[in-house]
């Protein structure tokens, strides 16, 4: 067995094995002769583009039980000396037990469960911010016996797809969706928002995913020439490449945040039932620059979206006004023109 080898173990979601990117490239700047192996989903590769000298082991995206033995099994033949489980749900728990037992050196992401009640909690709220999770995924690495320094995030402008054409102009994002309702900002208020940036700035690329979402995108297309649907149009490492060329990003506490910060491209992020004092804020983010929120008593409600607005409105959103964030926008790009 080779005790030169780690599997690092990050299956989902999308946002989160984004910011595992920024552990793993501080983990392969270290440590440039360890062989680094990363079990993900298969479309989730591109986010590691650029990181040199990575091996994958992909995990179907059913993930059913017999595709995870399929799955250890193939971990185990690959001899790894240690595991670095950087989710520490039921299915990487199951993976790294088994691979402790043909005597890896595992260890586990601590999901801080206490410290995201403390935040959220109704009373007495602690807003004092958690650990980053990607200095938890760190933490993992240095478990094992490699410490990393603290991840740098530096500008970086990806070379644009060719099916988004010659960027002329300002072009700005929107992705106002969410798997998570208490993430979502208003659609009445996001089609303002578009209609707003539509008129001030060259190009708007709306980022969705199918079904409703997309018949939104299109509803938009119609009313304003210069709007345009992302989805469809390329993969996760396209659409992190787009965002790179943006000159501004609005997002919600999504995966879109999270791709933003791999290039450190400029964004404006919509919080509402959650709050970046979770753990979960972009990756070398500027809370003031970058983030848009109010401070309401019954905010965080939520670590990453679950449950229900207990007033059902979702007034930790439906405040934030269209004006507001067109002018948080606006702050951004007249911020990058002066520097």
């Amino acid at each position: 067995m080779s005790r030169n080898k780690i599997l690092i173990l990050r299956l989902s979601a999308i946002g989160d094995v984004a910011m595992t990117v920024h552990a793993v490239k501080a983990l392969r700047e270290t440590y440039p002769d360890l062989e680094i192996t990363v079990g993900t989903r298969k479309r989730l590769a591109g986010f590691f583009e650029g990181i040199p000298d990575l091996e994958f082991i992909f995990l179907p995206d059913k993930a059913t039980f017999a595709e995870l033995k399929e799955f250890t099994a193939n971990a185990k033949a690959m001899e790894f000396g240690y595991v670095a489980d950087i989710q520490n749900n039921l299915r990487t728990t199951f993976v790294r037990m088994s691979l402790r037992s043909s005597k890896c050196k595992v260890a586990a992401y601590d999901q801080m469960t206490y410290g995201k009640w403390r935040v959220k909690r109704s009373w007495k709220k602690d807003l004092t911010p958690l650990r980053n999770n990607v200095l938890r995924f760190c933490d993992v690495f240095a478990k094992l016996g490699f410490a990393v320094p603290e991840p740098t995030v530096k500008r970086v402008v990806k070379p644009l797809p060719a099916c988004f054409g010659k960027k002329e102009g300002v072009w700005i994002g929107v992705a106002p969706f969410s798997r998570k309702e208490k993430k979502i900002y208003p659609l009445d208020s996001t089609a303002e928002v578009i209609r707003l940036l539509s008129k001030r700035y060259d190009k708007v690329f709306i980022f969705s995913g199918p079904g409703k979402e997309k018949t939104f995108c299109d509803q938009m297309m119609d009313l304003y020439p210069n709007v345009e649907s992302v989805f469809g149009r390329t993969d996760f490492n396209g659409e992190t490449a787009l965002i790179s060329n943006l000159d501004a990003l609005v997002t919600m506490d999504s995966a879109t945040m999270h791709m933003a910060s791999l290039t450190h491209a400029p964004f404006v992020c919509i919080w509402g039932g959650t709050h970046p004092s979770t753990g979960y804020s972009a990756y070398g983010a500027d809370w003031d620059k970058n983030y848009l929120q109010l401070d309401m008593p019954c905010r965080p409600c939520s670590s990453y979206g679950e449950g229900k607005c207990k007033f059902g409105d979702f007034r930790c959103m439906g405040n934030i006004t269209p004006e507001m964030v067109v002018n948080k926008v606006s702050d951004l790009i007249d911020n990058k023109k002066e520097n």
